[in-house]
């Protein structure tokens, strides 16, 4: 989680441009002396937030992507050099193991 916040956090960096694009130092510019910018730690939360849950759907989306192409080229392959599909082996009945007679 601390590597998507990170990330996260890292692209809201850049996509503003740093601390010095459009106004967004960190101390008090001029023009902002005397008023106050309420609600703008919130804003930034609630911003990094929804940026952390675009990330993790995109990820998501990314492994399901990964694992469907691995699945098609497992059965291409298997396709290809007359592979059966690989069954899951069914456990046995009764437990443990019982002997002959």
């Amino acid at each position: 989680m601390k590597v998507m916040t990170l990330a996260a956090l890292l692209m809201q960096m850049t996509s503003a441009g740093g601390a010095g694009a459009e106004d967004k130092r960190a101390g008090k510019h001029v023009e902002d002396v005397g008023t106050e910018h309420k609600g703008a730690v919130a804003e930034d939360i609630t911003s990094l937030k929804g940026e952390i849950v675009s990330l993790k759907e995109e990820f998501r989306r990314a492994r399901e992507r990964q694992r469907l192409a691995a699945e098609e080229k497992q059965r291409q392959e298997e396709a290809r050099y007359g592979v059966p599909a690989k069954t899951a082996p069914t456990p046995a009945s009764g437990g443990e193991r019982t002997p002959a007679r």
